[in-house]
């Protein structure tokens, strides 16, 4: 019996153990995953404190993420579009300067070397024969190779080109030099309105402020630069403006260099097919034609992969299918119209000021300060207005009030009244630029911005290349000096009108 008992209670201690040792080895893991989730919210509390400091650093006081959405943006803009178009506004600043500085230049340097009025309209016409030439193929090959390369090449021929103009002493060696220069700004207008739509894009509620801020910056460039022309001109002659601009073109590039590019890489692959699908073989003839190209939807859509694109597909070119929008022939019509007022302000405006009512060039030039004055103020608050109430609205207002500046601006009797209606007519102009211009990004097809961008360029190329000449036969036909002026302000009333029949939507899709 007692040695029942004893192996009895071997046997519980047996069981013992292994209970105690069981219990020990729940206890135990208990333990260890009761210190890991300890651990983990010590590591939780630590990271939580981590980012609260920097939250508070970074956002003077406020929590994380206000702190990180802080540190992201800068004047209203995020950073990655702000800290570019500083860039791209202050390099072009310095170019606007030199542009300012020629305008008393140009017809003080034609006067210097003995030019007819009829030759002065062909120099002022020569640079747009090239653009209109060269828009088309040079936005696509932005979209290819990128916004940068065309914006400093494009420098590059525009300093080589007011160089060779400073040095002409004949219309024979002149309308070359000013051909070149339109070549030399096909390319950098088409890569930096290119780029500028790319920041756009970025972020499309800022599209009206983004634009009008470099049209303010113009402006700026435009006041001033006059004050430095006349001054270059009275201390070394009139060619020395065209080499002072030579120097802020190469300025410029050289600001253009510090940019990022923007070029998207579905933009050029959408480029890249597109080219390789064009008909021809491919040479500058081929591709100077802006209506045998193959439609670029299709190619987007067989960069991206999408249904109903085949490599025998042959469409029109982007250019055709735009025109085929209605949309897109009012914006020709607005971008045409107010175009054909800057016409006015370089032709008929001078004249009618200095033959009907006697003004001085001094006058004229005084003329001219104050209607940029007048934008500088505008373009600002064009752009919010732009951005608060549409594009449509702000084109029609503003052509409306250019078309109105300058009818009366036509019957004025004295300078004064002139002033007044020819400053409501720059107010007009300063307010319609940059909202015409964010219209038409807006209105342009996704992947081929580049070259939808040249067509309203384009448009306004072929006004400044006829319109000097037929504003000047208009008046002599006619024989007042006010004809022009009443004509622009018909097309400016015209568009403004059209712009009833423009989308309220921002960008369209693009089927």
């Amino acid at each position: 019996a007692a040695a029942a008992a004893l192996r009895r209670r071997g046997r519980m201690s047996s069981r013992e153990v292994e209970a105690r040792a069981a219990s020990s080895s729940s206890s135990s893991s208990s333990s260890s995953s009761s210190s890991s989730s300890s651990s983990v919210r010590r590591e939780g509390e630590a990271s939580t404190s981590v980012t609260s400091r920097r939250g508070a650093g970074g956002g003077g006081g406020g929590g994380g993420d206000g702190g990180d959405t802080d540190d992201e943006m800068m004047f209203g803009l995020p950073r990655d579009v702000a800290e570019p178009l500083r860039t791209l506004l202050a390099s072009q600043f310095i170019l606007f300067l030199g542009v300012g500085a020629l305008l008393p230049a140009l017809p003080l340097y034609a006067q210097s070397i003995g030019l007819s009025s009829s030759a002065n309209g062909l120099v002022i016409s020569a640079p747009a024969l090239a653009m209109l030439l060269l828009n088309l193929p040079l936005g696509q090959a932005t979209d290819r190779f990128g916004r940068k390369p065309l914006m400093i090449g494009g420098m590059i021929v525009m300093a080589c080109a007011d160089v060779a103009t400073g040095m002409s002493r004949s219309i024979l060696a002149l309308v070359p030099a000013r051909v070149m220069l339109g070549v030399g700004r096909a390319g950098c207008e088409c890569g930096d309105r290119a780029y500028l739509a790319d920041l756009c894009a970025r972020v499309p509620e800022k599209r009206g402020i983004i634009v009008a801020s470099q049209s303010t910056v113009h402006a700026v460039g435009l006041v001033f630069g006059p004050l430095l022309g006349g001054r270059l001109m009275e201390a070394y002659g009139a060619p020395a403006a065209f080499f002072y601009v030579a120097v802020a073109a190469i300025g410029t590039g050289i600001g253009y260099t510090f940019l990022p590019e923007t070029l998207r890489e579905e933009t050029r692959l959408a480029a890249e097919l597109k080219a390789s699908m064009d008909e021809g073989d491919g040479g500058l003839l081929d591709t100077l034609n802006p209506f045998t190209s193959s439609d670029n939807t299709s190619t987007t859509a067989v960069a991206a992969g999408g249904e109903g694109a085949s490599g025998d597909a042959r469409e029109d070119s982007l250019w055709l299918a735009l025109l085929k929008d209605a949309d897109q022939r009012v914006l020709l019509l607005c971008a045409s119209a107010n175009s054909l007022g800057f016409v006015a302000k370089l032709t008929v405006i001078p004249l009618y000021a200095s033959s009907h009512l006697n003004a001085s060039p001094a006058e004229v030039g005084q003329l001219f300060s104050i209607t940029a004055l007048l934008g500088l103020v505008t373009a600002p608050f064009a752009g919010l207005a732009a951005d608060k109430f549409g594009k449509k609205l702000v084109v029609g207002a503003a052509l409306g009030t250019a078309a109105a500046g300058l009818f009366f601006g036509a019957n004025a009797d004295t300078q004064s009244q002139l002033m007044f209606c020819i400053g409501a007519w720059g107010m007009g102009t300063a307010a319609a630029g940059p909202a015409i211009n964010a219209l038409a990004q807006e209105l342009a097809p996704e992947g081929g911005e580049g070259e939808a961008l040249t067509l309203p360029k384009s448009a306004a190329d072929l006004v400044f290349l006829i319109g000097p000449l037929a504003l000047g036969v208009l008046d002599d036909a006619i024989g007042t000096d006010n004809a022009g002026m009443i004509l622009t302000s018909i097309a400016a009333a015209t568009a403004a009108g059209s712009c009833l029949f423009l989308p309220t939507e921002g960008r369209k899709s693009q089927s």
